[in-house]
C-alpha cells in the first residue's frame, strides 16, 4: 500500500489514514446526500458509500470534494481539525446535540451556521485597463481566491448556500462594482452596487451585463441577435435618454452578468 502526501497530510491509497468525516462536513453545510450528489454529478447512493467506505475516496474525489464543500482534503480525512468558522453552531433549545467527534462546543447544536464567503467589491475606477483587467486579473490571496488587493475597496460576507443556490454564482467567480450614471434607471441607480458573475459572459438568454466600452466599465442590458452573420449584440439602456447601438460580438468585451444588487433606502 503506497503513501501518498495531500496537503501535508499522509493518504494510503486505498484507505484514508485518519477518519473520514465527509458526513459530519456535509451535515455541516446543510446539505442532503442528494444535494451533495447533484453538485458532484454522481448519486446520492454514490454520496453514501463515499461516507462509508474510505476505499472509494480516491485522491481525483477527495478533490472534487472538497472544492464542492469547501474545505480542505485535510479535514475531509480527519487529519486536520474542522474548522470553527464552517461548523459554528446555534444553540437551539431541544435540538439534538452534534457528534462528539465534532469540534463542537458542548452546549450547542448541531444546526450550522454557514460561514460567509467574501466577495471582493473593486473599484472599477482604479487600476484600469483595456478591457476592465481590474474585474478579471487577480493575484492569488492564500485562500484559493484571487485578487487585485489594490484594487479591492471592500468585502462583503455573504452565505455560501445563497451565492450557490439563489445566485448560482461561484464566490472566486463574483465581484461587485459600483453603477455609475443613470443609463439604467430605474432598474439601477448611480451608487447601487450588483454582482457580476465572471463565468456568464454570454448573452444568452438576454440580461443585463458589465461590459467594458473602451473607455471604463459600464452596466448595459445585452441581447444577442439571433441568426446574425457576422453575430451581433444589442445594448441597450432602460433609461430612454441613452440610444440603442448594435456591435459585432467580437466588438463588445463582456466582463460578466449581474445577478444581484444592493441598494441603500
Amino acid at each position: 500500500m503506497s503513501t501518498e502526501t495531500v496537503n501535508d497530510f499522509p493518504y494510503h491509497s486505498g484507505k484514508l489514514a485518519g477518519m473520514n468525516m465527509l458526513r459530519q462536513i456535509r451535515e455541516a453545510r446543510g446539505l442532503t446526500q442528494k444535494e451533495l450528489a447533484e453538485r458532484l454529478h454522481t448519486t446520492d447512493v454514490s454520496v453514501s458509500r463515499y461516507e462509508k467506505e474510505d476505499s472509494r475516496l480516491n485522491l481525483p474525489l477527495l478533490r472534487k470534494i472538497s472544492e464542492v464543500l469547501d474545505c480542505s482534503i485535510g479535514e475531509l480525512i480527519g487529519e486536520r481539525p474542522l474548522s470553527d468558522t464552517k461548523i459554528a453552531t446555534l444553540d437551539i433549545p431541544g435540538v439534538q446535540k452534534g457528534a462528539a467527534n465534532l469540534k463542537i462546543r458542548a452546549d450547542r447544536s448541531a444546526h450550522p451556521v454557514h460561514p460567509a464567503s467574501p466577495v471582493p467589491e473593486i473599484d472599477v475606477r482604479a487600476g484600469m485597463g483595456a478591457g476592465g483587467e481590474a474585474l478579471l486579473e487577480f493575484r492569488p490571496d492564500g485562500n484559493g481566491g484571487l485578487m487585485e488587493m489594490d484594487a479591492v475597496t471592500a468585502l462583503w460576507e455573504l452565505p455560501p448556500d445563497y451565492l450557490h443556490r439563489e445566485l448560482r454564482v461561484r464566490p472566486g467567480a463574483a465581484r461587485i462594482i459600483e453603477v455609475q450614471g443613470d443609463s439604467m434607471e430605474p432598474l439601477l441607480q448611480s451608487g447601487d452596487r450588483v454582482m457580476v458573475n465572471l463565468l456568464d459572459r454570454a448573452p444568452s438568454p438576454p440580461g443585463v451585463f458589465a461590459v467594458w466600452d473602451g473607455i471604463g466599465v459600464v452596466v448595459k442590458r445585452l441581447e444577442f441577435i439571433p441568426n446574425s452573420d457576422p453575430p451581433c449584440i444589442v445594448i441597450s439602456s432602460d433609461n430612454q435618454k441613452h440610444r440603442t447601438y448594435e456591435r459585432t460580438a467580437d466588438e463588445v468585451n463582456i466582463i460578466g452578468r449581474v445577478v444581484w444588487f444592493a441598494r441603500r433606502m
